[in-house]
């Protein structure tokens, strides 16, 4: 949705190499907070160059090393970091904060502080 409200390609970040992946890649080791694993994670070098300013688009953000790997990946091309967009950053993980520090824009839908662990309610970031 992003990239259709800004007319604007979209390149995906993939965990595993696909038939669709041909040719030279970018690569970067992530390691996953919730699956507790690493993962490599993808980008065809035809689809990223130096031209390109890219608005990194992620589901959730913990401990921020995903997002440092997608990093690594633009820097690796040259190419420039525009902001970053997550759906939920959980505010209790440092990863949002890792990320800012480094001068990134980082805009969230919702920020989750913590849960009450007796009634399971969710408590949002103001």
């Amino acid at each position: 949705m992003a990239a259709r409200y800004f007319n604007v390609p979209v390149v995906f970040a993939k965990k595993t190499q696909s038939v669709n992946l041909d040719g030279e890649m970018y690569t970067a080791e992530v390691e996953s907070f919730t699956h507790k694993n690493k993962n490599q994670v993808i980008v065809s070098k035809k689809f990223l160059d130096e031209n390109d300013k890219v608005l990194i688009i992620d589901d959730f953000l913990a401990n921020g090393c995903a997002l440092q790997g997608l990093i690594s990946i633009i820097n690796n091309a040259n190419a420039t970091v525009a902001g970053i967009g997550i759906a939920i950053e959980k505010g209790f993980q440092p990863g949002g904060q890792i990320i800012r520090n480094l001068g990134y824009k980082l805009e969230s839908l919702a920020i989750v502080d913590g849960m009450d662990h007796v009634t399971g309610k969710i408590i949002f970031r103001d």
